[in-house]
């Protein structure tokens, strides 16, 4: 072989190995679960775990906690509707999604220091309003919610994973397994402290909106709204989907509705995304990587990434406590859990929830690589309590750690022991 062909050969080599640890040998043992010990919940008695069951916590893919509102709030759907319709997923059956309720997704709140008799914390379902005032229905995915007005509203960011339907007719314009779903942001505003329905304020559409998973508003500029948007995928759909492992991050403006990529490589389906006001940084949960990345937005234009912090499991949403701490839902079983996915009445998946905490305090120290430490707070190996967790808020007030799950039929609130 001649020496360039070996030189060739050698790189060629060096490129295989280097995918093969990054992306290949990563995924085979997130995906299979090699050398993982999944504990049992009696090894976490620091907390008291219980479910809730009510119609209004099915299916709650993701909470946001208002920490001065003492309120959370879930966007929550009928778990056959999520089966049918899940871009996530790849899961586009409009008339299975029309027929389990798709498209009246709703926001439930809860009063979180109140959990009342039945101990569903008051659970109640928000309308959602067109500038007519007629009610409109959504696919909803991840959001994020921020007080604005002097405490007079809360804003939501909806993802809305919208068939490609007539809206006039509702009946399918095109092919949704060809052309993907028609996903958007759309705003909406509740009125503080007793709204009980949701004003549409606008509805943002881009190129730049692929596939979105989740988002996290950047800024306390309410005129303008910035926000940071994770496509789990680069593509809507497409016959290697599947084991696509990519995805981007997109900077957007509500007040413009204009959207521009600030990442687009080393991306491992990006999915939950939050952000510490501390410090500023960013932080995005790798799915297929097992891992959370640290980021620095530079001049609104570019998302350079800083730390690493490997949790060594599928990651599925993130949220950050008013102390700075980190909380991500995790997916120890794969397997199993897209088995409960596919069964939410009958299958049920072990889930955990970790904590990432800065190992110092202040804010130069939290900018600086390997600063961050990874906790264990719960885990259900025989998924007997706990739901197939996609997502986990903490409240240090009250002690109280709240998860949500894309499929299960139920919501589940652990309280801290005293």
């Amino acid at each position: 072989m001649a020496p360039s062909n070996k030189a060739i050969l050698i790189a060629l080599l060096a490129i295989f190995l280097g995918l093969y640890k990054v992306y290949i040998h990563d995924a085979v043992e997130l995906f299979q679960g090699v050398k993982r010990i999944i504990q049992p919940l009696e090894d976490f008695p620091e907390y008291q775990c219980r479910r809730m069951r009510h119609p209004l916590l099915e299916s709650c893919e993701d909470i946001w906690l208002d920490p001065s509102g003492r309120k959370l709030y879930a966007a929550c759907a009928n778990p056959l509707a999520r089966l049918a319709w899940c871009p996530a997923a790849n899961s586009y059956d409009i008339q299975k999604r029309a027929a389990g309720g798709g498209g009246i997704d709703h926001i439930t709140v809860l009063d979180v220091d109140h959990p009342g008799a039945d101990g569903l914390y008051g659970a109640r379902a928000l309308k959602l309003r067109d500038s007519e005032g007629n009610i409109q229905e959504l696919d909803m995915h991840g959001f994020d919610a921020r007080v604005i007005d002097k405490g007079r509203r809360l804003r939501f960011w909806l993802i809305n994973h919208r068939p490609p339907l007539n809206a006039s007719t509702g009946e399918p314009l095109l092919d949704a397994t060809k052309v993907g779903a028609n996903s958007t942001v759309d705003v909406y505003d509740l009125k503080l402290p007793h709204g009980t329905e949701l004003a549409h304020v606008k509805t943002i559409m881009s190129p730049a909106i692929i596939s979105p998973n989740n988002l996290v508003v950047i800024n306390d500029n309410e005129d303008r709204g910035d926000f940071l948007l994770t496509n789990d995928h680069s593509t809507k759909v497409g016959p290697f989907r599947d084991s696509e492992i990519s995805g981007n991050i997109a900077y957007c403006r509500t007040d413009t509705g204009n959207c521009h990529f600030v990442a687009t490589e080393n991306l491992s389906s990006p999915n939950g995304i939050t952000r510490d006001p501390s410090s500023g940084l960013i932080y995005v949960a790798q799915s297929v990587r097992g891992n959370v990345t640290v980021h620095r937005l530079m001049d609104y234009e570019q998302l350079v990434q800083i730390d690493e912090i490997s949790l060594s499991m599928t990651i599925d949403n993130l949220s950050i406590d008013t102390d700075g701490n980190i909380f991500a839902a995790t997916i120890p079983d794969l397997h199993q859990f897209v088995r409960a996915f596919h069964d939410p009445y009958g299958t049920n998946s072990p889930s955990a929830v970790m904590m990432i905490r800065k190992r110092s305090s202040g804010k130069e120290a939290s900018l600086l690589k390997g600063e961050h430490e990874v906790i264990k707070v719960v885990e259900d190996k025989e998924a007997r309590v706990l739901p197939t967790t996609t997502s986990a808020v903490y409240d240090p007030v009250s002690g109280q750690l709240f998860l949500g799950a894309l499929s299960s039929p139920f919501m589940v609130v652990c309280k801290k022991r005293k």
